[in-house]
């Protein structure tokens, strides 16, 4: 009897998907997001759902790619479930320079806030 072992999945080989379920409440919430901003995050994830995370590592991070930023630069406080061993946060533009960060696990980028006003983080 011959076992098969399945390749492990290379998360790397898909496009993201940007899930809003883990949005911190406060100022920087989607709720807080006036229309313009509101419309040019769902033109920001459209325009990246095509494009696979080896892609977007190799963008750049004023464009369609994502750049990292160190959990400790952050000014809002953070989600309890981010533990003490996780190190950095990823952004992506969506409307302009605006930035949007989160963290990514597997293909699903979770935005945790919307940087509005470039107060979230020194830029």
């Amino acid at each position: 009897m011959k076992i098969l072992v399945p390749e492990p999945i290379n998360y790397d080989n898909y496009p993201p998907i940007f899930s809003l379920e883990k949005v911190q409440s406060g100022k920087y919430c989607f709720s807080n997001l006036n229309v313009e901003h509101k419309a040019k995050f769902a033109d920001a994830i459209f325009k990246r759902k095509n494009i696979l995370w080896k892609d977007i590592k190799n963008t750049g991070r004023h464009a369609l790619g994502a750049e990292k930023i160190d959990k400790k630069s952050l000014k809002a406080p953070l989600p309890r479930f981010i533990t003490d061993d996780f190190d950095d946060f990823l952004v992506f533009r969506y409307h302009g320079k605006n930035p949007m960060v989160g963290y990514r696990q597997r293909d699903v980028f979770y935005v945790l806030w919307f940087d509005h006003d470039f107060t979230l983080y020194n830029h």
